[in-house]
């Protein structure tokens, strides 16, 4: 219990992102992230929407330290190292980002902007 509570307040991170733009980054940004950090974002817009997801900024640990988006084509996205990648379209009205450190190095991480 108290694991998991040290845990949440350190690296407190993720939840449901709703409305037609905005933007997402990593904890910390534009400071290095945690490690061992375990956060998960869900965008949601409007029924019939699709969603663009623009990288601004990406620089992460290759390998180790990723970002898995889910909801676009292919059904699942893996990002990692030190290049901003394209953008991400949605094939329906949600993405979902997955963002995962070890415990080791830290980077600036990545941050990326939406819109539906």
């Amino acid at each position: 219990d108290i694991y998991i509570f040290f845990l949440t307040a350190e690296d407190a991170c993720g939840g449901t992102m709703r409305g037609s733009s905005g933007i997402i980054s990593s904890p910390n940004f534009p400071n290095e992230y945690h490690n061992n950090a375990d956060c998960t974002w869900t965008i949601v817009t409007e029924p019939g929407d699709t969603i663009s997801l623009i990288f601004t900024d990406f620089q992460m640990e290759e390998k180790y330290d990723y970002l898995e988006v889910e909801g676009s084509e292919p059904p699942t996205i893996w990002l990692s190292g030190m290049n901003i990648p394209p953008p991400v379209i949605s094939n329906k009205n949600w993405l979902r980002l997955h963002f995962v450190t070890d415990s080791n190095h830290r980077y600036r991480g990545f941050s990326a902007h939406y819109q539906g």
